[in-house]
């Protein structure tokens, strides 16, 4: 995996077009090249509001109103799970 990267908020994740994702027990299983894993529910949703459109405050927003917390929290967890998704290959910006 690459170095975890810094992001900011007005970045705009899209998918990696090679990555492969199964629903599996209502999360999504991501695999990118040699590497699979599950996303928590959290993860999941983040990852269902990726569109090339919505930046990461966009997404936190989202989240916030999803789970009804604040819009601070929501945003550093869709930060933090941004950051590792990029780690990982199976998303850019």
């Amino acid at each position: 995996m690459a170095e975890q990267p810094v992001l900011a908020l007005d970045q705009v994740p899209s998918y990696r077009p090679d990555v492969r994702v199964r629903n599996v027990r209502g999360g999504y299983l991501v695999a990118v090249a040699n590497n699979a894993f599950e996303l928590s529910e959290t993860a999941s949703f983040i990852w269902k509001q990726i569109n090339g459109q919505n930046s990461i405050a966009d997404i936190g927003r989202l989240l916030a109103t999803e789970y009804d917390i604040d819009t601070d929290t929501a945003t550093a967890d869709t930060k933090e799970i941004l950051e590792y998704l990029a780690t990982t290959g199976s998303v850019v910006f």
